[in-house]
C-alpha cells in the first residue's frame, strides 16, 4: 500500500493534481483511490489497511447503494430467504413500506462500502427524532436485514449496523389495552340478541359472529387461527380446541408460524353449547367460521362487518368520535384485544406464566412477560410466607 501524488492536464488545459492510494484488497486485486488532500489519503489508508487485514474491506467502486441492496432483500423475502418459506404478504408490505417511506429517503443513495457504524447510528437517531420509538426499531431491524443479505451475497464485507440498536426499555413500552369483563359481557349479550332477531338475514349473520367472538374471547386464538380452524380440530365431547394451522392474508391454509403455536385449549361448556348450535347452521365444509360460500373468511370482513359493527352498537367507541354517525365511529378496542382479554383472565385465575405462554402460543416466556408482565400479581405477603416456610424446612 502506498500513497503518491499524480498530476495531469485537464481537457481545458488546466493543471490538476491529486493524492492516489494504491493498494491490494483481501483478494489480492490492485485498487486505487484518489483524494484532494494528503491527510485524507493518509487517514483512509490507515483504515483500509486494518479492514484488509481483517478481511472486511469493500472497495467503493464495487459497492452498490442501500436502495439497490434493499431491492435485493425485498425480492429475497418474497422468494424465501436462506431456503425458508416466503414471508407473509402483509409482512412483505410492511418491509416494503420501511424501505420506500423511511430507508430510501434517508439512506438510499449511500454506498454500502462507505457505510460506517457512526453513520448508521446517525440514521437511527434521525429515525427516533422523527418517528415513534417502536417504528424506529422496526425500520432499523429491516435495515440490518438488508445489510445482512448484502453481506451473504458478497456485496459488502461486514455489517456495520449490527451494533446499532433502539432501546425499548419498559418506560418506552405501552401496556396493552384490555377490555373489561363488563365490556365483553355487553358484546356477547348484544350478539346473542342479534342472532335471535326476527330478521332472518340479521339472525343468520350473527349466529356466526356470536360463535366467532365467543370463541375468540374464551380461547385467545389469533384472527388467522380462527379463520383457519377446522371442525375436526374441535372436540365438543371433551371440550378442547387444537390449534394446528392458520389462514394467511390470501386465505391459504398453512401450519402455524412456530412449534409453540401448536397447542390444545380447554373451553367452557357454554362455548361448547354455542359451537354445537353453530355447527348445525354452518355452511358445509371443514372450516368452523367460513364465509357463506364455505371458503376462508377475509380478515377485513371479520373486522368491518363483525367487530367494528358490534363495538359501535355497544357504544364502545372513542369519545372523540361519539358525535359522528354510527358507521363512522372509531371502536375503543381492536379485534386483537380479545386475545389480550383471554390472557388477562388466565392470569386473574392464578395461571402460572408458563401456562399463559403455552395457552397463548408464545414462542418464549420473554414474549409473555413483555406483553403481560404487568398483569401478574406481586404479592409481598406471599413471598414473605414462602421465605419463612423454606427456612422452617431447613432449620
Amino acid at each position: 500500500m502506498a500513497i503518491s501524488k499524480r498530476s495531469w492536464i485537464s481537457p481545458a488545459g488546466e493543471k490538476r493534481s491529486a493524492w492516489e492510494v494504491s493498494y491490494c484488497d483481501q483478494q489480492g486485486k490492485r485498487r486505487r483511490k484518489q483524494f484532494a488532500r494528503k491527510k485524507d489519503a493518509d487517514a483512509w489508508l490507515v483504515n483500509a489497511r486494518s479492514q484488509v487485514a481483517d478481511g472486511i474491506h469493500t472497495p467503493e467502486s464495487q459497492s452498490i447503494t442501500v436502495a439497490d441492496a434493499a431491492e435485493l432483500w425485498l425480492r429475497s423475502c418474497a422468494r424465501g430467504r436462506d431456503g425458508r418459506d416466503p414471508v407473509e404478504p402483509h409482512t412483505l408490505r410492511s418491509y416494503d413500506s420501511h424501505v420506500r417511506l423511511h430507508i430510501e429517503p434517508l439512506m438510499g443513495t449511500e454506498k454500502l462500502g462507505k457505510l460506517t457504524t457512526p453513520r448508521v447510528a446517525a440514521f437511527r437517531d434521525a429515525l427516533i427524532d422523527t418517528r415513534s420509538r417502536a417504528m424506529s426499531k422496526k425500520i432499523l431491524t429491516s435495515f440490518k436485514a438488508i445489510i445482512t443479505e448484502a453481506q451473504a451475497r458478497g456485496l459488502v464485507a461486514q455489517n456495520v449496523a449490527k451494533a446499532v440498536s433502539v432501546s425499548m426499555a419498559s418506560r418506552h413500552k405501552k401496556d396493552v389495552i384490555i377490555p373489561s369483563k363488563d365490556d365483553i359481557r355487553t358484546i356477547l349479550e348484544e350478539t346473542d340478541r342479534l342472532q335471535r332477531s326476527s330478521n332472518i338475514q340479521i339472525a343468520k349473520s350473527w349466529n356466526r359472529y356470536h360463535a366467532l367472538l365467543m370463541t375468540a374471547a374464551f380461547t385467545g386464538l389469533r384472527a388467522s387461527e380462527l379463520r383457519g380452524l377446522y371442525w375436526e380440530h374441535i372436540n365438543l365431547k371433551d371440550g378442547t380446541v387444537s390449534i394446528l394451522q392458520r389462514a394467511d392474508e390470501l386465505g391459504i391454509i398453512g401450519s402455524v408460524k412456530s412449534s409453540a403455536g401448536k397447542r390444545r385449549i380447554s373451553i367452557p361448556s357454554a362455548l361448547v353449547g354455542v359451537l354445537r348450535q353453530w355447527k348445525l347452521k354452518c355452511p358445509p365444509g371443514e372450516l368452523v367460521f367460513p364465509n357463506w360460500q364455505g371458503n376462508v373468511e377475509t380478515h377485513g370482513n371479520i373486522i368491518n362487518r363483525c367487530w367494528n359493527t358490534i363495538c359501535r352498537k355497544c357504544k364502545l367507541v372513542t369519545p372523540q368520535s361519539s358525535h359522528l354517525a354510527e358507521h363512522e365511529r372509531e371502536p375503543i378496542y381492536n379485534f386483537h384485544m380479545l386475545r389480550h382479554f383471554h390472557a388477562s383472565m388466565l392470569i386473574a385465575s392464578s395461571a402460572t406464566s408458563k401456562e399463559v405462554q403455552v395457552e397463548m402460543g408464545h414462542s418464549s416466556i420473554q414474549v409473555t412477560f413483555d406483553t403481560y408482565g404487568h398483569l401478574f400479581p406481586d404479592d409481598e405477603a406471599s413471598r414473605a410466607r414462602r421465605a419463612e416456610q423454606m427456612a422452617s424446612e431447613i432449620l
